[in-house]
């Protein structure tokens, strides 16, 4: 068996980014959002995403707008509806 030897954290390419990314997936709520949002592997509307992850309105719409700063999530807004996907580059 290989053994893999560990990278050196100075080798390590984080930055800002990365940190407000691990901290907006660091409450449970945004974390269950975040996972249904992977699993779903399309957008979802808000109202599509409440039904499944049973997080009241206002509560679920502070969380996704935590998820679309840390550049996990995108949104569209289409007439009067708000559509969610993963951000497939962050």
């Amino acid at each position: 068996m290989k053994t893999i030897a560990p990278l050196p954290l100075a080798r390590l390419d984080a930055n800002h980014t990365h940190v407000e990314a691990f901290k907006s997936l660091a409450h449970l709520s945004r974390l269950q959002v975040f996972f249904f949002l992977v699993r779903a592997g399309k957008e979802m509307s808000v109202g599509e995403i409440q039904e499944a992850v049973e997080i009241p309105g206002p509560t679920l719409s502070h969380h996704l707008d935590v998820l679309r700063r840390a550049g996990l999530v995108e949104s569209r807004k289409e007439e009067r509806y708000i559509y969610y996907s993963v951000q497939r580059e962050a």
